[in-house]
């Protein structure tokens, strides 16, 4: 962690804002956006340099740390900052939004590389600290998390009462999302750890070694109970008038923003029936974009569509100039079960773990899954889980407490039918 951290995405995010409202604002804000996200590189590098985007731009650009394909956006969104600051000087010249079109898609493209990166070396930098540290005797070591449904998981399924009764503690240890958490178990990195069935699954059969090491326990239920696809559009974009039916037979022309290497990718290809390839087939085009964007996406086109998470989809319902063109209950039934599938997670354990606890999987299942339904038939339970969730959960930064509560309750609700619907 670095004292620069959630800048650069809180100051993208502002630029994005302002691509349409004041495109000389954006100018300037795009160039802080940058200069914010290669002084991050440069903290979590410890790479001494001025915190000038010149001088930052060449350091990391010397010690390798900014690959030669995204020099040319920075260097886009410098240019572009300079001619907003002479701009200033000449009121008589103004600049509209279609001016600032490339140093938009510059600064996104290096918001994209950012993204991926900083996940890529903090993840490394936990697997490293971990690594390092001493197992403790009688030590289970979880895969924690803050994404909602894998929180609740976690924190109701009673694990930590099942090890102590073997004489185990907990130790929750924060790793991102990925399939890396299997591989983890496989090494003893982790014990335990909460992942997506399919990917879990695909690992085990196509690497016998993490198959030696590695045991499904059990599913945990399914994200958003296998409902969390949705497209999303502006009603006064290009597909405002446009019904599924419409856009199912004619997507040409489409333009999908969507984090490329997430999961979130993957529903869309099950929902439109086909893979990365058929995608260009179709004329749809994916503009790869930064987890966590909220409706500001929308500033870089009005006609774009978009595939994100739940808080988006949240925001969005809130507000009458967005609808949604798709989602998983206008699909025909045979996609909703393919999708439903993709949705379960489940709990997968290291073999050698299991044996020193003396815990078969179907019994360790049990025990999780009676402790863990039994908090959606007691309201005291399930008011103190979800008030844990708003607390120990992520959400957008700006986000308000009561925003925050009524996300939780939708996803519990959605997920795995406790509470009542939002």
């Amino acid at each position: 962690m670095t004292d620069n951290e959630g800048e650069p995405l809180r100051l993208y995010r502002k630029a994005l804002r302002y691509a349409e409202s004041d495109p000389e604002v954006f100018l300037g804000t795009a160039r802080r956006a940058a200069e914010s996200i290669l002084l991050d590189i440069a903290l979590r590098e410890a790479v001494g340099s001025k915190p000038t985007l010149e001088a930052l731009l060449t350091v990391l650009t010397a010690k390798g740390l900014v690959p030669p394909k995204v020099v040319p956006a920075v260097r886009t969104i410098q240019n572009y900052g300079n001619y907003g600051s002479h701009a200033q000087d000449s009121p008589a010249e103004e600049i509209s939004a279609e001016d600032v079109r490339p140093c938009l898609d510059a600064l996104t493209q290096l918001a994209v590389w950012y993204g991926q990166t900083s996940s890529s070396l903090a993840e490394e930098a936990a697997r490293h600290r971990l690594a390092d540290r001493r197992r403790g005797t009688g030590t289970t070591r979880l895969a924690d998390s803050t994404l909602i449904v894998i929180k609740a998981v976690l924190l109701g399924c009673g694990l930590e009462k099942a090890v102590a009764r073997r004489n185990h503690r907990v130790l929750p240890v924060q790793l991102p999302w990925s399939d890396n958490l299997v591989r983890d178990v496989s090494t003893r990195l982790l014990d335990v750890a909460v992942y997506n069935e399919q990917r879990s699954l695909r690992l085990l059969e196509s690497d016998q070694e993490i198959s030696d090491r590695v045991v499904t326990v059990g599913r945990v239920g399914y994200s958003m109970g296998g409902r969390n696809f949705y497209l999303l559009a502006a009603r006064d974009g290009r597909w405002g008038g446009v019904t599924a039916e419409e856009f199912l037979e004619h997507p040409a022309g489409a333009q999908i923003a969507v984090p490329k290497h997430s999961d979130m990718f993957d529903n869309l290809l099950s929902a439109l029936s086909t893979d990365e390839a058929g995608l260009a087939d179709m004329g749809v085009s994916i503009l790869d974009v930064p987890h966590h964007l909220g409706l500001e996406l929308f500033h870089l086109n009005r006609d774009v569509l978009a595939v994100g998470g739940q808080n988006l989809r949240m925001h969005a319902h809130d507000d009458d100039a967005y609808f949604e063109l798709l989602n998983s209950e206008m699909l025909p039934a045979s996609t909703q079960v393919r999708l439903r599938s993709a949705a379960a997670n489940v709990l997968v354990a290291n073999r050698t773990w299991l044996e020193e606890l003396n815990l078969r999987p179907v019994e360790l299942h049990r025990q999780l899954m009676r402790s863990f339904h039994d908090i959606g038939s007691d309201d005291e339970s399930y008011e103190r889980l979800v008030r844990d969730l708003v607390t120990h959960a992520s959400f957008p930064p700006e986000s308000p407490l009561d925003n925050r509560e009524r996300l939780v309750r939708h996803v519990l609700f959605e997920s795995y039918r406790w509470g009542r619907p939002s």
